[in-house]
């Protein structure tokens, strides 16, 4: 047997071990935090503006129920956030980064210092588990405190059970917040057991979300309408982008609590046609992105994979494909050279 073969076999094999299994791990990690596609300023914004048509005598609030920053896995940052919901034509917003409320003080404090006549900003996160996505919207005058122990409230498994999911709509309810549930048709694509929308009416859920971007979830317009339930809309905004649909409120004064008390009472129109608003800001390329891009493209077939209903079945193919490829070439290495090998010995 020839021992020095096999040892530099296996050396090999844990090489490719090690460079395979770090490709995905860094993949992964890609597809989590995705760098930006994109480069973006402050000034971005400078020569662009978009406002809708609309009643302005029966609205006077144009809302967006749904967005992100960086401080999850959104582009931008609070300011900025901040400045594409104004060019956009929004007057108010609820900032809803997934699992996390640490931009929330960072961008009230820039929305009320430098924009207190232009905008209005709530406080908001988005319980992100493989089961639902929930938006939490609570109270102008909840302090850190409490929404950062309502966080620890949530931190469940990445797989909650029927009881925490409702126990987090009760610890919301608490503190006088406002639950919704976002994305259905969405969620229900890639989310695993999600729970039915007459579990959450049951549950006490108060808003659904009716449109997110640029999808009209016309099943649950009207089961909010038969059941009493609150309609909002979110841009989801990850990146900048244009804008199908608006939140509308009418308040009689132009504050956050004012806002936030008309949620509260389920008072929401929206805008929507269908057509989008038109966007023509031209952002810069961000060189990072380009670098990671088939880094990106690994880790979003893995996430395509364990959305999948046959995420075991297809793990398994990919796998016997990475080995059987690596398997085939060593055995072409031994049996080319070998029979070479024999070949030249019948020869002489």
């Amino acid at each position: 047997m020839n021992w020095k073969y096999w040892k530099k076999l296996a050396i090999r094999f844990a090489i490719l071990n090690i460079i395979f299994w770090g490709i995905i791990a860094i993949s992964i990690s890609l597809t989590i935090k995705t760098p930006s596609k994109f480069k973006y300023t402050d000034s971005d914004w400078d020569d662009f503006s978009y406002s809708p048509n609309y009643n302005k005598t029966e609205w006077n609030i144009l809302f967006d129920g749904h967005s992100h920053t960086y401080y999850s896995d959104g582009s931008l940052s609070p300011r900025q956030n901040i400045l594409w919901h104004l060019a956009m034509g929004f007057n108010a917003m609820v900032l809803t980064d997934h699992n996390t409320f640490d931009g929330i003080e960072e961008i009230r404090e820039i929305a009320r210092n430098e924009f207190n006549d232009s905008i209005k900003v709530l406080i908001g996160m988005e319980w992100t588990t493989d089961r639902c996505h929930l938006n939490i919207i609570l109270p102008p005058d909840t302090t850190a405190e409490d929404y950062e122990e309502l966080l620890t409230f949530s931190s469940y498994a990445y797989t909650p059970t029927d009881l925490e999911i409702q126990e987090l709509i009760t610890n919301t309810h608490n503190l006088g917040g406002i639950i919704q549930i976002n994305h259905i048709p969405w969620s229900m694509d890639y989310c695993r057991n999600h729970p039915t929308s007459e579990q959450f009416r049951d549950w006490g859920i108060d808003y659904i979300e009716i449109i997110n971007y640029e999808t009209f979830d016309n099943e649950s317009y009207y089961f909010c309408l038969d059941n009493g339930l609150g309609m909002i809309t979110g841009t989801d905004m990850h990146n900048p982008e244009p804008v199908y649909a608006y939140t509308t409120l009418n308040t009689s004064e132009f504050t956050e609590q004012a806002i936030f008390d008309e949620l509260k009472a389920k008072r929401t129109g929206f805008l929507y046609n269908g057509i989008s608003s038109p966007y023509t800001v031209e952002h810069g390329i961000n060189p990072a992105y380009i670098l990671t891009y088939p880094l990106i493209k690994i880790g979003e077939l893995f996430e395509g994979m364990y959305s999948s209903a046959s995420f075991g079945p297809m793990l398994a193919v990919f796998f016997t494909y990475v080995y059987g490829l690596y398997f085939l070439l060593e055995t072409l290495k031994f049996l080319v050279p070998y029979s070479i090998k024999k070949i030249k010995s019948k020869k002489t």
